[in-house]
């Protein structure tokens, strides 16, 4: 077993050659309809391959694997108590609205009627944990493939988190796989904000060193520092508010512009990146289709 492993481990990239040379079969498709079937098909087939790789790849990484999970585990049991703080203080100020004018017996609210309110207790957004199984960073263009798909119940336009914060988009999916397009891609541009006064930019990764990114149209008479901490805006509807993207390394005024060009070091380790979790916003599409309807009336 252990000979077979190694064989693999030291042929990868021949297997990985065959992997790219079975995409040049795409020039072969000229019609949308086949185009669109080869590259689902090449999606799953990309998706077995780094399977069985990263299979072998957590052979030989087990420490580093279980020190991702625990972080990872750390993030989901603070999720977890931050949406109990939300339900308890959602139902302490429903009860003390509600007894201005209803009566209290023995501590317990009673009216010979059922009251109604929103239920704020189940969270906008959901977590739907993921392995990394192909991850590229020295590219302009990068991106990450989950071992989550259709099957699963991922979608386009998810967002995805790591450990330690924000970590790309979803791009196409398959059954059973899906491509997500990393902060480390030029074309990525993610609405922030600065945590501290909640002034909006846009983050955005210039193509060179993979652990810095640039956080832009943030105006001059602005005052920041460095080291304050930079986080999802939440206005795009794709990742919650608050999450981690990173803090301010260094900041100069753009020439000819009242903006600064902020460098930010990102909080996620995209080279360590081995566990995620991808984000399903509940009202995504009634969020998208109401904007829709704006732009439409405008």
């Amino acid at each position: 077993m252990r000979n077979l492993l190694n064989f693999l481990w030291k042929n990868y990239a021949f297997f990985l050659f065959l992997f790219f040379e079975s995409i040049s079969l795409s020039m072969l498709f000229s019609s949308g309809h086949q185009s669109a079937i080869f590259s689902y098909t090449s999606n799953q087939m990309a998706g077995k391959f780094y399977q069985t790789y990263d299979d072998i790849w957590q052979y030989f990484h087990l420490t580093q694997t279980n020190s991702d999970l625990m972080a990872e585990n750390i993030r989901l049991r603070t999720q977890l108590e931050e949406t109990k703080m939300i339900r308890d203080t959602t139902i302490f100020n429903e009860i003390t609205i509600l007894s201005d004018t209803f009566k209290l017996k023995n501590d317990t609210l009673i009216k010979d009627s059922i009251v109604f309110y929103r239920d704020t207790t189940k969270p906008n957004f959901e977590y739907i944990s993921a392995k990394v199984i192909s991850n590229s960073i020295r590219k302009p263009k990068n991106y990450l493939m989950l071992n989550k798909g259709k099957n699963q119940g991922i979608k386009k336009n998810m967002g995805v988190v790591g450990p330690y914060g924000g970590v790309g988009i979803v791009y196409a999916v398959s059954d059973d796989f899906c491509t997500v397009i990393s902060f480390l891609n030029t074309q990525s541009l993610i609405s922030a904000k600065i945590q501290r006064n909640n002034e909006l930019g846009s983050l955005q990764w210039d193509g060179k060193n993979p652990s810095i990114a640039h956080l832009k149209s943030i105006e001059t008479y602005i005052p920041i520092q460095i080291g304050e901490t930079v986080v999802s805006s939440g206005f795009s509807h794709i990742f919650p508010e608050g999450i981690l993207l990173g803090t301010i390394k260094d900041f100069h005024m753009v020439d000819g512009s009242n903006t600064y060009n902020i460098d930010i070091q990102l909080s996620t380790k995209f080279s360590k990146l081995k566990y995620v979790s991808i984000i399903r916003n509940r009202f995504y599409e009634e969020q998208i289709e109401l904007e829709r309807r704006n732009l439409h009336d405008n």
